[in-house]
């Protein structure tokens, strides 16, 4: 009864909002491409803007989740690259489910578990998350795709996002503490506010051009068990050795429990890495998920 009032209270609001974006997109076929762009250059950015300065997070606040990021990112791409060689992976087979493994969908996803599990008083340290494990997504997640990219080309792309200028900008404003106007935090914030939903809903949009292939099955089940079993038994001792406690510790074990990142789907088809088998990983580990987020909701407290 306990496991079915959380998911009812923490998962089920995410999976209504997927299932509403299937039915949209089987009967009008939306431009996704369109959507996506919309939130990632203004609804994401001002989001992240809007939280950092409400909740006043500054640079030392950044220390602890940038240095998780890399030490998790490093542990999950090893361990990836280990079960890829015990499943005598091809190249390009290979690349996809290392990506499925390590990137994870810390924003889509992530975000609007945080919040309707914890609240608003959980946004700050999921922001602060979701910024961390971003960096990742927009340059390792690039480099192992196109396996040609060089530094300076990725950290370009990277300097081209709206959303590192929205966290700069934010971060220079409560450095330096520049009083912003009401009507401008007001005017934010209503944007802010329409993120978290249009995320999870651009999640099911993408979701329902994915398709299970089960030639992939026993791959298919690795990745699955080093997303959502082994990551999540990873960052909570992980957490607790870098002195993360409370809120944050089980804001930060959830957020990045979460299933495989759609972002490096975009990567694959661009570069031709498997791009099925990623769909695949990353529909089950998105439907499983429902699970074993419960679960470990449950188990967290």
């Amino acid at each position: 009864m306990a496991f079915l009032i959380v998911f009812q209270q923490s998962v089920l609001p995410l999976f209504i909002i997927i299932g509403v974006a299937l039915v949209y997109h089987r009967f009008f076929k939306p431009d996704i491409r369109e959507i996506t762009s919309l939130t990632l250059t203004v609804l994401a950015p001002v989001f992240v803007f809007d939280a950092i300065v409400r909740h006043n997070i500054n640079l030392a606040a950044l220390k602890t989740p940038f240095t998780f990021m890399v030490i998790l990112t490093a542990l999950l791409l090893l361990l990836a690259y280990f079960a890829g060689r015990l499943l005598q992976l091809q190249e390009d087979d290979r690349i996809s489910f290392t990506l499925a493994c390590s990137m994870i969908n810390i924003g889509n996803f992530g975000l609007p578990l945080i919040y309707f599990t914890y609240g608003e008083q959980a946004v700050s340290y999921s922001v602060v998350y979701f910024v961390a494990f971003n960096f990742v997504l927009s340059t390792i997640a690039i480099y192992l795709s196109s396996n040609s990219s060089g530094f300076k080309k990725i950290m370009q792309d990277l300097i081209r996002m709206p959303l590192f200028h929205a966290f700069f900008l934010a971060m220079i404003v409560v450095q330096l503490s520049v009083p912003l106007p009401g009507f401008v935090l007001k005017s934010i914030g209503l944007i802010g506010q329409a993120t978290i939903p249009l995320l999870i809903f651009i999640l099911g949009l993408q979701l329902a051009n994915s398709r299970f292939q089960s030639k992939f099955l026993k791959i298919i089940a690795a990745a699955v068990a080093i997303r959502l079993l082994i990551s999540p038994a990873i960052s909570y001792p992980l957490l607790e050795m870098l002195n993360v406690s409370g809120l944050e510790l089980k804001v930060a074990t959830l957020q990045t429990s979460a299933p495989s990142a759609l972002l490096p789907l975009m990567y694959a088809i661009k570069f031709n890495r498997s791009p099925d088998l990623l769909a695949s990983i990353i529909l089950a580990t998105t439907v499983l998920s429902s699970i074993s987020l419960t679960g470990l909701i449950q188990w967290i407290g």
